[in-house]
């Protein structure tokens, strides 16, 4: 019997590649916009909205009372914020063929997709809301989204920053429980912050010289009073500047800037149906199926505190 040469034409029944066991890894952006609110739940048989109120501060009693007369009655305001959780889910169905002879450890698989998919989901969701904030800076001269592209000083940079603390310190914002306020950038944003002369400035005469400062990690860290944190999955308004140019929207936030809300009696969870679990639907036992379930929503607690900046980057992407 003639055996035949490996990667020719031809090649015989037996001669088979290897198939590895190792599973490869998935790209998968850093979930952060979730998990940096005030957290709250709706209890069981509690609807399905919350609403946070706050007193609101009058203005300082500057006038002198007259003696023995109490002055005018001060009104109140009381500002209320609501929000009406969503649910949110996937599945797919599996054969009893693929539960019984598959090669791969499928379930386990599974679960760690969909698990993934679930922090995707909550991270987009509540990064459209803390998005979608009042409070806006434009880089450089522009007035608005579309008028962002075209020139270079519609970039990131230090005067930017210190635009977005200022605001935040002259609105009273509180620092989150380290101390610092919060920022989401973009990858493409990172590079614009390592571009920018001043800021690289800063970081070699602020930070010890040797392998731990940024210039040598990589990491922004902690820059101005701020606590710098990349995803990939950071907003991006796709073909919304001028001449279609990509704009990025860079987030510097405070505590209590956005709330995150869900069921306390129902919480996010994987939920398997095995081969022979559907009943009459199923009569012939040859479906399971497995998916995620997640009851979730957020919103901006107070516009003040916290600062969308919008530039443009050298580099460009799709938008998300």
């Amino acid at each position: 019997m003639a055996y035949e040469q490996l990667g020719v034409a031809g090649m015989t029944a037996g001669m088979k590649q290897t198939y590895s066991r190792m599973l490869l890894d998935r790209a998968k952006p850093n979930f952060i916009h979730a998990g940096h609110g005030l957290k709250d739940g709706i209890p069981r048989a509690g609807g399905r909205s919350l609403e946070w109120r706050r007193y609101e501060r009058p203005g300082a009693a500057t006038t002198a009372l007259t003696e023995g007369t109490p002055g005018a009655v001060t009104q109140l305001t009381i500002s209320n914020v609501q929000v009406t959780i969503n649910q949110y889910g996937a599945y797919s169905q599996y054969t009893d063929v693929l539960d019984l002879q598959n090669y791969d450890p499928f379930i386990a698989s599974f679960a760690t997709m969909w698990g993934e998919q679930m922090g995707d989901t909550i991270d987009i969701v509540a990064r459209n809301v803390m998005t979608a904030g009042t409070t806006v800076q434009y880089a450089s001269t522009a007035a608005s989204r579309g008028a962002l592209g075209g020139s270079t000083s519609f970039r990131i940079n230090y005067a930017e920053i210190r635009e977005a603390a200022a605001t935040l310190d002259v609105n009273d914002a509180k620092p989150l429980e380290d101390g610092k306020f919060l920022a989401f950038m973009h990858p493409y944003t990172k590079d614009e912050i390592f571009a920018d002369s001043d800021i690289l400035t800063s970081f070699q005469n602020a930070y010890d010289r040797g392998p731990t400062n940024p210039l040598a990690t990589g990491e922004v860290g902690d820059f101005y009073g701020i606590r710098w944190l990349m995803t990939s999955n950071a907003r991006v308004f796709a073909s919304q500047g001028a001449s279609g140019a990509d704009v990025y929207a860079t987030l510097v936030f405070g505590r209590q800037f956005y709330g995150e809300v869900d069921y306390e009696a129902m919480g996010s969870r994987m939920i398997v149906k095995p081969v022979g679990s559907a009943g009459t639907s199923d009569p012939l036992d040859q479906l399971g199926t497995h998916g995620w379930k997640a009851a979730y929503n957020a919103a901006i607690l107070n516009q003040n505190w916290g600062v969308r900046i919008e530039h443009t980057v050298r580099l460009g992407a799709e938008g998300i």
